[in-house]
């Protein structure tokens, strides 16, 4: 500020950066951010015929012909007349629910599996999905802000980790719905929690859908979510009388601090169990939650599970 020197910002930087690769390749830069009233203004001479960024230095940046700049905005609330005008606006509307049915849709096409399975799964999909989501974004509050697309794409990814071909092939004719509805209650409630007005979500959803849905009987004694599904046995069981709970167990060497022992719960358990499925395809994974319920602790279980070349070439991420 003292000598008004001009500095880069992140924009000019990939502008120039892009502009000066000598091929022509279609470059595309794309901007998630919602707009700024100010900066909008100084995109204009970029979106018009010119396609030239104007910097207060002087420089002049062109948008050649092979480069693209998308703005994926949420509103055009701070967008002047001049900016609209400019720009080729596309509105995707998530009301009618076409963008997460066309991915169910796609994710159908891709499933190995035949043409009885699929019908089976496409069933389940119009039964459960839209009125849950329905009930889900008008009566609860995850602890993350999500949208209906986030939960779709989360039931996707669970299907793809638990639906074998154990499942698929059983003779039980309800194994396929079983299955599904695991991955349902997970994808659209593990989101939920108690908050600070003391609202438990999670049993709001339990009490729900034990209500509304009753195709599938599942335990009464606890919520919907104390269960798994055991594809050998075709039934819903305790976690804490899961494989996977003992498979944690640990033994406690009277050397060790007690402050640096984790003891494996029944919701540590189901959390490991999804962690491990969704890892193991290279899925993302977030654990959101206030401090001291265990995040590190888990994370760090995962993370000895992983070779640490492994992890850096396969891009292993966890975020919490």
């Amino acid at each position: 500020m003292a000598t008004r020197e001009w500095k880069d910002g992140l924009l000019s930087k990939i502008m120039r950066d892009l502009g000066e690769i000598p091929d022509e390749k279609p470059k595309w830069i794309v901007l998630d951010g919602d707009l700024d009233a100010n900066w909008i203004e100084s995109m204009n001479s970029v979106m018009d015929d010119n396609k030239m960024l104007t910097l207060a230095s002087n420089e002049r940046i062109p948008l050649k012909p092979h480069m693209r700049m998308v703005f994926e905005i949420r509103d055009l609330r701070f967008a002047t007349p001049a900016t609209v005008s400019r720009a080729g606006i596309l509105f995707i509307s998530t009301d009618d629910g076409t963008q997460w049915q066309s991915l169910i849709q796609s994710w159908l096409l891709k499933l190995e599996a035949t043409e009885e399975q699929k019908s089976k799964l496409s069933n389940c999909f119009t039964t459960y999905v839209k009125t849950t989501l329905r009930w889900m974004l008008k009566t609860v509050s995850p602890i993350v802000s999500l949208q209906a697309m986030n939960f779709v794409q989360t039931l996707l990814y669970m299907l793809d980790g638990t639906l074998s071909a154990q499942i698929l092939t059983s003779e039980a004719a309800d194994a396929i719905e079983k299955a599904f509805v695991f991955a349902m209650i997970w994808s659209m409630g593990s989101a939920l929690t108690v908050t600070d007005d003391g609202t438990d979500n999670r049993k709001l959803f339990s009490d729900w859908w034990r209500t509304e849905w009753r195709q599938i009987k599942m335990p009464t004694q606890y919520t919907v979510f104390d269960y798994w599904y055991d594809p050998g046995a075709n039934t819903f069981e305790l976690w804490s009388k899961s494989p996977f709970l003992s498979s944690e167990m640990m033994d406690y060497d009277s050397a060790t601090p007690m402050a640096s022992v984790t003891v494996p719960t029944p919701e540590t358990c189901s959390v490991t169990f999804w962690m491990k499925i969704l890892v193991g395809m290279r899925r993302p994974v977030m654990l959101a939650g206030p401090s001291g319920t265990g995040k590190t602790q888990i994370v760090n279980g995962m993370l000895a599970q992983y070779d640490p070349i492994e992890m850096m070439s396969t891009n292993i991420n966890f975020n919490f």
